[in-house]
This record gives C-alpha cells, structure tokens and sequence, in this order.
C-alpha cells in the first residue's frame, strides 16, 4: 500500500510540476546534456540518481558489456563502428529515470542546501526506522492482550472504595493519592469493573508510526465501558479515583494472567504519571515472553521497548458540554473550604484534561486517517520530534507534547497547507514556517479542528476559550482545549525556535542538519538566571497564603501550576518586565515507581530558568510614575522599601528603585535581575534567602582577585577595589596601553614614523583569566612583573631596510634604543631593552613592544634549493613569527569588537581558561587562542535569539561543545565579518574531509589565515589526540556535575567540584616549592593533590616564565617516555602520566640513551629506567622541586608537614628535596646510619662540653668567693 500511495504521489506531482510519463526520455535526455544527470559516483557525489544507474547497468546485456571491454581494448578498430552505432536512434536500451528520480533531484536543487543535506536526513530517518522484529513484538502484544481482556469477567457486584477485597489482597498499590494532593474524600462511591466492550488501541507515536529512541514507548489505550460510573461522578475526583481503579484492577489480573507467563511479575510492573499529572497514572511493562511468541531474546526487547497502559472512558459516559471551561466539576468541600456561600468556581483546566480523555478516539480517528500510509508525513514530524526534544521542550506537564504535534499536522492537512506530494522534509519545514507565524496565545487567534457547520448546543467560541486558557488549539469535537496546560512563555519560545529553524534552513553557509537534529540543546543550558524553590514548608506557605481558590480548585490540588502561576504570573513577570525575554518552567519527567510502592508526593517544587534581553537586564534604575500619579501608590505597593522619589535631570521628580550604582563592576550589574527577584519574594512571599536558590554566576568567581591578596596594601595611586574581577582589570590595561599607544604615535624624532600599535596579548580581547593589578616596577637596573602584555609596532615604509636577516634585526634593535631613549626623555617613563623589543613600564603595567616588518617574514622563508635556485618556503619560525606580528592583531581586532557587541563572551572565555588551567591543561598542551577562536565560533553560529547574557550559561555550551563534537571529522570555521564566501568554506570543508591526515586533530580555520587555513592556530602536538580525548572526558564529567546540581532539588552548584583537577590517573607527582612559584591573582581553589600552603606574592623577573620554560625542557627532552601536566596559573605541581610502551625494549642508539640502561636478558637492547628518568628531572628542576612520588605519598606528606610546622610555629617550605619511592628507602637507611653517627660524636661532645663546663663553673665559684672575702676585709 505504501508503493501505491507513492505511485500516487509521483502522479500529482506530474501534475504539479507539468510533465507527464511521455517525456520522462526527454527529461532524461536534457539532463544528461546539462550535466543535471551523473553517469557514474567517480566524483564522489551523489545527485539522487546513482542508486538508480547502478541498477540501469547491471540490466544491461552482456553483448553490450563485451562490446564496451572490445572498445577498451581496441579503440581505433571500433572507432568507426562505434560512430556508426551512434548514428543509430535509440541504441540506448537503458531505462530512463522515474518521474520521482526526476522530481527528488529538482527537490535537491531548488529546497535543500546541498545533496548532502538530503543525504544526511535521509540517513537519519534511516537509522530510526524501527526495526520489524519489534513491531512484529507490539503487534502481537497487543493481540495477546486483547485475549486477556476478553477473557476477564465482570465483577459481579459493585463495592465500597474503602472496601475493595481485591485491591486488599493484592500486592498493587493504588496509584493516586488525595492526601498527596491535600484533598479530603467527601463521598464513598462503588466501583466495579467491567469488561471492556472496545478492543484496547495504539495511541502516540505507536499510532501514527513515529516512534524514535532510544526507548520506544509503546501507548495502548483501554476503553472504559461507561457502566462503570454512575450519577455525578464527573464531580469531585470520582472519575480519576474510578480510573485508577480499573488500571489496577488490569495490572493485578496481569500478574495472574498465564497467556504472559510467570516471567510477569511485579518487577516488571512500574506506575508513572502521564505528562508529570498525578491524577492520570499510567501503568509501564517491561517487556516479557508470552506464549505463541518466538521472537528475538528476551533482553533486547526489554532494553529496547516499554508498555504502556492508559485508561481512557469513552466519549459516551459523559456529555462533553458537561466540561465546558466555565463549569465547575471541583467542589470547595474537598480542599476543606467552606462552600455553602459562595457560587462554585469554574475548573477549566480540570475540565480540560477529563475531555483530553473522553475525546481520545475521534482525535485519534483523525491522526489516523492523515498518518496510516504516508510516510512523508510520519518522517516529517520524526523530524520534528527529534528537533522538539533535543532542546526538551516536550517535558512534564507545561510543554508540548509530540501528541499535540502531530495534531498540528492534522489541522494544516484540513487547512490545505500539507499536501499528500510533500517529501518529509518540506513537511517539517511547513510546520516550522506555520508555527514561527501562529498565534494560539493571542485573543480571537487561536486555532480549531472542529467542523464549524455542525452547531452543538452550548459549544465555546474560541473567545471563550481565551478566556479561560493561555493557550487555544481545539480538538475535532469543538470541547476540549488539546494546548490547556501548555505554558504561554514555553509556547513563545517554541514559535522562536520554529522562526530560528527556519532561518538555519535558508542560510546556506552553515550547516544546518547538525544544529537542528544533531546537536543536543537541553533546557537547562538556555538559561541565564534559574530560581529554585525547593523546601516544602515553604512551599505550603506560599499556596496557603497567596494562591487564590480558583486556582486551587482550578488543578485539581496539583501544586506545580499552582506555583508558576502565582510566582511567574503574578509576580515575576510584572516586576522583571522588559528586562528578560522568557521565563520558562524547568519540569523534569517523573521517575516510574514500583507498582508495589505508594505513589510519590509530586510537583512540591519550583524550578524557572530565565532568559535574560541583554538590552535592559542590566539597567540599575527602575523608573516609575510621577509621585502625584494615580498608579503612584501600587507601584509603593509593589516595590515596598524600594520605591523612594528620585528628582532626575530634565527636572521630572518620579518614584523609582535603585538596584546598583552606575559605576559598579559588571558582574555586579549582572546579577540586577537577581536582586529583583530576592526583594520580590521577600517582600511579596515574606521568604528569606535561605527559603530558595539562585544560580547565577557562580562560576564567575574564577577570574575574581583571590581575597587572600589584600589591595588596601597597594600604593594609594594604583589602589584597586577587593573585589575586582579580570574582566574590570582588562579595561584599565586597554586604557593605558591606549595612552602608550598615543605617546609612541607622538615620537616625531624617529626615523620613521609609526604607522600602527596593535596589542596581541589576551587581555586586549578580554580574554585574559588572571586579574592585572598594577605592580610592576623597576628596582635598580631589572625589571619585575607578574604579567607582560605584548604589542606590535609598524613603521612606515622604506626601501633602505637590510636584506640580510641579522643586519635587518640589528637595525630593529636600534630603533628599540632610540624609542626607549625618547620615552624615557620625554614621559620618564622606565623602559628594558631586550633582543626581541623593549619593555615599557606605565603605570605599574608592563608592555612588551615589538616591531613587525614584512621583510623578516620573508627573509625566514628564503632558502636555496639543491641547483642555487632562491626560493621562498614556510617554515615553523616563518609561520610563528606571521601569525604573531600580522593575524594576531588583526584575530585580537575582531574578538575585541566581539565582546563588545557581546559582553558575555570575554567571562566565558575567561571561566574556560581557568578551567582548563585547572585540570593541568596548560598552554603548551592546549593554545589559549584555541579556546578564544572556538567560543567565538559558537556565538558567530548562534542565533542572536540564542547568545548567553551570562558567562557561566555560555561555559556550559562551550562544554557541551567539547564533549559533543566529534574532532576526527569537524572543522571549526570562524568567519569573521562574513569574509568567507558559501563557496570558499564548501571547499574548504571538501578538501578537510579528503586530505584529514594533513590537518591537524583540531582543525580551526578564521577568515584571516590565508594559506596557512586549517593549520595556523593549531598543530599536530597542540592539541595532540590524547589531549583531545582528555578534554572530552573532562568536559562529560564537569557536564554531569553541572546538571545534577542544577537539576537537583537540594544540591546547589559548587565551584571547588569544578575548579579542582581530579587526582587519579597520574603516576608522579612534582612538588614544587612554594617560594619559588608566584601565587596567581584569580581565585584559588586549592589542589587535590597536595594542601594549601601560604602565598607568595613575590614578583618574579618580567618575562622570566621560569617554571613553563622548565616544564618545556622536560617536554622537549622526555615526551618519548612521559606526559607532563601543570596548572600555569600558580600550580604548586607538576602531574606526570608514563607512556604505556616505556618498559619496551628498545634499539641502542647513541642519541636515544636517555634515561635507558642495558636489558639484563639481551645486551644488544635498552631498557628505560624510571629510576633513571627520575633522577634526570631532580637535576632539571634543581632547587625548584620539593618532593617526588605518588600522588597518594605527596599528598599526605604535604599534610603532615603543614600540620608538623604549624604546630611548630616554623616555616612551612622544606629547606632541602625530598623524594618517595624505591630511592627514598635507600636514602632513609643512609640517613639513619648518619643519624646514629651524628648521635655518637654528639654524645661524646657533650660529655665532653659537660666536664668542661663544670671544671670553668667550679673555678668561677672560687673566685666569687675570693672576690666576697676580699670585699669584706
């Protein structure tokens, strides 16, 4: 039936496109002429039509393939007869391509990208077709399951709620809870059960065919006969209660059931909640073997595929107009309230959701006349379904289920905008483009499957709908609102997404497929700002006091729209305004419980993440109206202590809230929108701090100045504020680089004039993670800094520059003389000459400048090959010294001009970096501009919509950037300004992927590289692929830690879990001294491997790196037999990882002997000792290491050590090395000999000392008598 419907498909778009079965050779023919057509997949493309050919040619006759191999062979002999043949009309008895060949390649040409973009969803659809064991599975399931309903009897009497001997006696609980939804029973009802008169159906994705993974949730939908109630039982919960019974009455009975063996048990039997609702329990089986069932093993289909149970009435139980929106179904007697006087309230939601379930077989008549058959439309909305929960919208009780989805498709069907001839691509683009334009949470605006022309008594209008719901989609019967619990902020989010998926699909230079099913987008990470409330108590007080009785009524006691309605509603919204752009509830799906277990008490939470308009978030006025103003005095209301009159400066006096002063730092003015939100529920909900979480920013200490570095101790001239932050300290370097950079411009005696000074170093792109405190300075002759920033100078132009590379750099050197000379002269400004440029101290910075010249890059290339011929070849040095006089300034230029557009970006690089630093990542492993060029590549492909406000929301993508991309076959291209045309990046991406081995593991490429694309910022070693693997893992385990404490309940995120590098896996472990490696001014957060010790503020050389140039010989000298790992922002260790090959026996070779020794069992072999090699880093590092060994050693070393000379009151650093291991023991048993000899010669020192002492103290007694009789005399 599908080939028919297809068929049928080909035929109306003949139709459509005006071509019929006559000219389809004609069609052929013109495209094989136009190259439309490919003969073979040489070129390594497929148009459509290769799968086609391949078939038209092994068809082919074998007379025709000996005549081609005699062609081949003899090419002059068959010339003349092959011109004869082709002479001849149709010698071609080929079979032209079909109509749907032909129509699938103009799809290709005028909708899609490229072939590839087809090619990649087709292969998606592919992988998720089920497969047909497992509908085989459901299919006879549900077959065997219609016989056990069947074969149930119908209870013979009716009994009490409170007295059902069945549910006494069997191990289910029931699955619904009114104490958990604080309601009181008002009414005892019988129940009893009875057969269903309905066989049970597929309902969801089962039934319309568009089930994905991992798990298939397979829905069947059991018919309640309408017997089982009686009069008013729509009132007061009785029909829920009524459900739930029946569903475990059928889950009971299964366990008894012989048709599905004993194999079904009550560990297979899980009860959850449809869509989070408590009062709609549905019940989850695993799957099992039943009898008549040969299929594959057990194991797999149980990991694959999950039952599900839901029980519906039928429509004729109850009248629909019964649930209209303004009825109430909810009487005030079961919330404990007193309703004898007051009118009853409506229950629209509660209504909705009875409806949801009366209604389920027309609707699902409909999606089964629009989906049985058409497997467009199926792979269309999987298309969407896979968009729709990449980014977690179809969550919990507020979002939008792909059930509501897919009636969106039904409705454009009716509406005539889906056509039966659409492939499944323009199906889902469709849906998009109408959904990015609809307007279902607008007056008058919403949209209905019902027949208008049938007039139901009492049916609404949709203007009552608005009335009651945020959102209106009408179901067919024209009762039941299908989008009633759908959140209004959620729904606008999705319409933004919807228009930004459209937009992706026409921008033709990037690739689409990736961000729109590929790419995962959780909900979580699309937040600036989350809220969180959390504790129960407070919880109750906030319902209890200010949630009015509609609402309560209205959800049926269900507490979690309760309290986003009155938090975000009421409260948030009106306060925060313009200041963000969504507030959207963070619901996470229930867990399935054991059926044997009482239900869970559910939703007593709030989770809001808010998404923040960088426009006017961080504003820190509030202005309000005129104090004589009738609104005046709700806005004192609202606001409270806040509010005060403020006279401005165009003389208007107003009421206004202050939230921060206007030259406070802007990680301050970041969280504006969290003080707002603190002093609203403190002021409305009377909470206090500690009532609820706000996660914003935590992360963002780790470019803070450390506190333990006080600034009230700096010079009074270049005082900063405690709790600066590098972000603040980069603006003050750029300002006096700026005023340097004026100086040097004013410098009229040189030779030649300076045409432009460009700084190269990070700080200048904001993007360096170290706070810069003005405390370099010049004592005697040397100059100290802890950190130089580097700039670049070029001259005008001139012919007179040397062509020899040591006269044209002596040359430079002079013009550094005459340039410090002329600073020093004219600004006193200190200055230290250096081969490579001259350091320039301002203002308690320090600026490394240094002039580039075109002439030096060209004379590195210079080099003669093996005739004399000069020529000009890239060389390393070459490259180096290009990439950092010329690309640099220009890639510090566009990042610059980045951040400010988007002042997120610096924190988030900055919060990378660290994080980086912190797992022992340094730049050495990991160039710092590979962080900066691949954030900046995420907000350059990110929708404006999109970008983060906040620098921790942007670290967690870059994560999820880190642990999702694949390196082997991703290139990172940046394309700064749009520089790159589609064509230039297709290319670029066409020779990455056939010429990979000669790209490096992490391939970037900016719009600035020039011929070195792909290859310039980084190499085969940096980052190598271990390196690369490393962060990976990483970046999964950071993840986890971030979504378990954002997603959690009770655990707040801590920053020390993040910050500090996990100390498994290393085998060696480095002490450094402490006084000999400068603290770093960011944020510490102690180390795992050894424990803190006291700071060292001493400034070390400018531009010594003496601790990154040790580590670097260590590199260079052993990376054959270890990796080294260091933290380059003050790590007190050095992490050492063997190489797994190192105890291999190797070849001798006079230069490979380091660290190796003779092998004991062949004399012609070498053998690494790490003894060896352990004694060689001793003598690298010199004074430098303090201890050797084990991670497990160093650390409680260091442990007993701090506690030893605290006690002690003595200096914490240990005089002389210490080392661990097999050569410790050999030096602990030289020591005690010295010791025990040390305490001989002591000992008879002493005995020695002590005779003497006393012989001189008895001949001193003596004399004081003497001197005493003298005296008296």
């Amino acid at each position: 039936m599908v080939k028919e419907e297809d068929g049928d498909a080909s035929a109306d778009s003949m139709l459509e496109n005006g071509t019929g079965e006559d000219d389809s050779g004609d069609d052929v023919e013109y495209l094989q002429t136009n190259s439309l057509l490919p003969k073979n997949k040489s070129n390594g493309i497929d148009h459509g039509f290769s799968e086609r050919v391949g078939q038209l040619t092994t068809k082919m006759s074998k007379k025709q393939l000996r005549t081609k191999r005699k062609a081949v062979a003899h090419p002059k002999e068959l010339g003349n007869v092959s011109q004869a043949k082709c002479k001849k009309p149709n010698i071609d008895k080929r079979k032209p391509p079909t109509l749907e060949e032909i129509n699938e390649l103009k799809e290709t040409r005028n909708l899609f990208h490229s072939n590839l973009f087809r090619l990649q969803i087709k292969e998606l659809l592919t992988e998720l077709k089920v497969k047909d064991k497992y509908t085989n599975y459901i299919t006879n399931w549900l077959e065997h399951f219609n016989e056990f309903l069947s074969s149930l009897e119908t209870s013979a009497l009716k009994e009490d709620m409170n007295n059902l001997e069945w549910l006494k006696n069997s191990p289910l609980k029931f699955p619904l809870s009114l104490r958990n939804l604080r309601l009181q029973q008002q009414k005892v009802f019988q129940f009893q059960f009875i057969k269903p008169k309905v066989s049970p159906f597929l309902i969801g994705a089962a039934a319309t065919q568009t089930l994905i993974g991992p798990k298939l949730n397979i829905d069947i939908c059991i018919p309640m006969p309408e017997e089982c109630f009686q009069k008013e039982n729509y009132l007061n919960l009785i029909y829920d209660q009524k459900r739930a019974y029946y569903l475990t009455y059928i889950g009971n009975q299964l366990l008894s059931c012989k048709q599905f063996g004993k194999e079904l048990s009550t560990d297979v039997l899980k009860f959850t909640y449809c869509n989070n609702n408590p009062l709609k329990p549905v019940l989850e089986i695993t799957p099992t073997s039943f009898i008549g069932y040969s299929g594959s093993k057990k194991s797999n289909i149980s990991k694959k595929l999950c039952l599900r149970l839901f029980v519906a009435a039928e429509e004729s139980t109850f009248k629909l107009n019964r649930f209209v929106p303004w009825n109430n179904n909810l009487r005030a007697s079961i919330f404990g309230d007193d309703d004898a006087e007051s009118l009853p309230l409506a229950t629209p939601h509660y209504n909705a959701n009875v409806l949801f379930d009366l209604t389920m077989q027309r609707n699902q008549q409909l999606l089964h006349e629009i989906f049985d058959e058409r497997i467009n439309f199926q792979e269309g909305l999987i298309l969407l379904k896979i968009w729709l929960r990449q980014r977690e919208f179809d969550n919990g009780f507020k979002g939008l289920s792909p059930y509501l989805l897919a009636m969106f498709a039904a409705y454009l069907y009716k509406q005539r905008k889906l056509h039966i001839n659409m492939s499944s691509y323009q199906v889902a683009r469709t849906i998009w483009n109408q959904l990015a334009y609809s307007a279902w949470d607008e007056d008058g605006n919403g949209i209905s499957l019902s027949d208008n022309s049938i007039d139901l008594s009492n049916q609404p209008t949709l203007e009552q709908f608005h009335t009651y719901y945020e959102v209106v989609f009408i179901d067919v019967t024209g009762f039941c609102n299908i989008a009633a619990n759908l959140d209004r902020e959620l729904y606008r989010r999705i319409r933004l997404e919807a228009k930004i998926a459209v937009d992706l699909l026409n921008d033709m230079k990037i690739n689409s497929f990736q961000m729109l099913f590929m790419t995962q987008f959780p909900l979580y990470s699309q937040f600036d700002h989350l809220l969180k409330i959390n504790k129960r108590d407070v919880v109750e007080q906030i319902i209890e006091m200010h949630v009015a009785p509609a609402d309560k009524y209205d959800f049926g006691g269900y507490t979690y729209p309760l309290l986003l309605k009155v938090v975000v509603s009421i409260l948030l919204r009106k306060g925060l305004g313009e200041r963000v752009r969504a507030i959207l509830p963070l619901e996470q799906p229930l867990d399935p419980w054991n059926c044997t277990e009482k239900p869970p008490d559910n939703g007593r939470y709030c989770h809001l993440g808010i998404v923040l308009n960088p426009d006017k978030a961080f504003e820190v006025l509030e202005k309000g109206p005129e104090s004589i103003a009738e609104c005046s005095d709700e806005f004192r209301k609202f606001w409270g202590n806040k509010a005060q009159l403020r006279r401005f400066q165009d003389g208007s006096i107003t009421e206004s809230v202050v939230w921060a002063a206007t030259s406070d730092s802007l990680w301050k003015r970041r969280l504006v929108v969290q003080s707002i939100v603190t002093h609203l529920l403190q002021h409305h909900f009377q909470l206090e701090e500690k009532d609820f979480d706000y996660v914003a920013g935590e992360l963002d200490i780790s470019y803070r100045l450390t506190p333990i570095f006080k600034t009230d101790k700096m010079p009074e001239k270049f005082k900063v504020s405690q709790d600066v932050d590098a972000e603040d300290t980069s603006l003050n370097v750029i300002r006096n680089f700026d005023d340097l950079a004026r100086k040097l411009h004013a410098l009229n005696d040189l030779p030649l004039e300076i045409v432009s000074i460009s700084g190269t170093s990070p700080v200048f792109r904001y993007c360096e993670p170290v706070p810069i405190l003005p405390q370099a300075r010049m004592i005697g002759e040397k100059m100290y800094a802890m950190q130089v920033q580097r700039g670049v100078i070029q001259l005008g132009l001139s012919g007179k520059w040397p062509s020899e590379l040591a006269a044209l750099r002596a040359l430079k050197v002079a013009f550094y003389i005459q340039i410090a000379q002329l600073l020093n002269e004219k600004y006193k400004l200190h200055t230290k000459l250096t081969y490579n440029g001259i350091m320039v101290l301002k203002q308690g910075y320090c600026f490394a400048i240094e002039i580039a010249h075109p002439k030096e890059v060209a004379l590195l290339k210079k080099e003669k090959s093996e005739r004399g011929i000069t020529q000009y070849v890239d060389c390393e040095a070459s490259i180096a010294l290009e990439k950092h006089h010329y690309i640099l300034p220009k890639i510090t230029g566009v990042l610059h001009a980045l951040y400010q557009q988007h002042n997120s970006f610096g924190g988030t690089v900055m919060i990378a970096k660290r994080w980086l630093s912190t797992q022992l990542i340094d730049t050495n492993l990991w160039p710092e501009e590979c962080t900066e060029l691949l954030i900046a590549s995420q907000y350059l492909k990110t929708p404006a919509q999109h970008i983060p406000c906040s620098p921790q929301t942007g670290f967690i993508r870059f994560l999820q950037l880190l642990r999702n991309t694949d390196w082997r076959s991703e290139i990172f291209v940046v394309n700064f300004n749009n520089s790159m045309d589609e064509n230039a990046i297709a290319d670029l991406e066409h020779r990455f992927s056939t010429e990979r081995d000669t790209f490096p593991p992490l391939c970037i490429a900016t719009s600035f590289d020039q011929q070195h694309i792909g290859r310039l910022w980084s190499s085969s070693r940096k980052p190598n692929v271990n390196v690369l693997a490393r962060v990976t893992i990483l970046a999964h385990h950071t993840l986890e830690i971030i979504e378990t404490s954002m997603l959690s309940q009770t655990e707040p995120i801590k920053p020390g879990r993040i910050f500090i590098a996990p100390n498994t896996g290393y085998d060696l472990v480095i002490q450094l001294k402490p006084d000999m490696v400068p603290n770093s001014w960011a944020h510490e957060f102690g180390s795992s491997f050894t424990a803190r010790s006291k700071p060292n503020w001493r400034l070390p050389l400018a531009d010594s790196k003496f601790v990154s140039k040790v580590i670097e010989k260590l590199r260079d000298a052993y990376s054959d037999f270890a990796a080294f790992f260091y933290n380059p922002h003050g790590g007190k260790e050095i992490a050492l990882i063997w190489k797994p090959n190192i105890e291999a026996e190797r070849d001798f070779k006079v230069n490979e002997v380091n660290g190796c020794a003779l092998s004991s069992q062949n004399k012609q072999k070498v053998v690494v000792r790490k003894e060896i090699l352990i004694e060689d880093y001793k003598f690298i590092l010199k004074d430098l290491y303090m201890r050797i060994g084990t991670v497990d050693e160093i650390k409680s070393a260091s442990l007993d050590a701090n506690q030893g000379f605290s006690e002690a009151g003595k200096s914490r650093y240990f005089s002389k090395p210490q080392t661990f291991g097999p050569l410790a023991t050999k030096l602990k048993k030289i020591k005690k000999t010295t010791k025990n000899t040390k305490k001989m010669l002591s000992k008879k020192n002493a005995v020695k000392s002590s005779t003497s002492k006393l012989t001189t103290s008895k001949k001193l007694h003596k004399k004081s008598k003497a001197h005493k009789v003298a005296n008296k005399r």
